[in-house]
């Protein structure tokens, strides 16, 4: 079995306007990517961030921000939060979602086969990650990776989209699982249950749509700006539990 992109990752609109945010971090060339590096570059933990369609979006600069000031303060020593360019400097146009155009629909579909498929980001993360294991000069001190998405280490999923709990099976590093309302809730306790490894954590956010925590979150709204915070938190904690 296949897993395919759930319905509410293509149909669940975007806010149309997004709350300021002064991004804390930098933009670096690393092993030949863009980067956006928020934390320490001499840290020896670092993370992996994978966006979602809409790139460098400032809700997502803004999490990248919070997980590495809040991990760096922590008494297992700094993180480094890294946010390749996965896309090469393309994004999904906010009015492509949810589409209501034949052309819409075609964009979309163009810019998910070219450029956010996940056979193609997903060995590009596997390349950026296995470069930072060598020594390389930007982040020379690299000994543990954690993956933020939307692997080698520990992973955290929001709102994962291409839940099967077949392939579930096949992880062995710890994994949290931040669901919204939108993700199928059997299929993710299918998925969640066949995680062989005890290390991992769920919890479904009831009142949130499928990307509050990152392009599709809604900041000027308080109580989602609460329990985007709230994720992060989570997210937090795991990442400094297990990495």
């Amino acid at each position: 079995m296949a897993s395919t992109h759930s319905k509410a990752c293509c149909e669940t609109p975007v806010p149309a306007n997004v709350a300021d945010y002064q991004a804390q971090g930098e933009y670096l060339v690393i092993l030949g990517e863009k980067v956006y590096v928020a934390g320490d570059k001499t840290a020896s933990r670092a993370i992996v961030w994978v966006f979602d369609i809409f790139g460098y979006s400032l809700q997502t600069l803004r999490g990248a921000d919070i997980v590495a000031a809040s991990l760096s303060s922590s008494s297992k020593g700094p993180v480094a939060v890294l946010v390749p360019d996965w896309f090469d400097g393309t994004v999904a146009n906010k009015a492509w979602v949810p589409p209501v155009t034949d052309e819409q629909t075609a964009k979309l579909g163009n810019f998910i086969k070219t450029k956010a498929a996940p056979e193609l980001v997903v060995l590009r993360v596997l390349k950026f990650a296995e470069g930072l294991k060598q020594q390389q000069p930007t982040l020379p001190n690299i000994r543990s990776l954690g993956i933020f998405g939307f692997c080698w280490g520990v992973a955290v999923q929001t709102s994962p989209s291409r839940a099967d709990p077949e392939e579930a099976a096949n992880i062995s590093v710890p994994m949290a699982l931040l669901l919204s309302k939108d993700e199928d809730l059997p299929t993710m306790r299918k998925f969640y249950d066949n995680l062989p490894t005890s290390d991992k954590f769920m919890e479904r956010f009831e009142g949130q749509i499928h990307g509050w925590m990152s392009g599709r979150g809604d900041l000027l709204d308080p109580s989602i700006k609460a329990e985007v915070e709230r994720g992060y938190k989570l997210a937090i904690e795991f990442f400094d539990k297990y990495l």
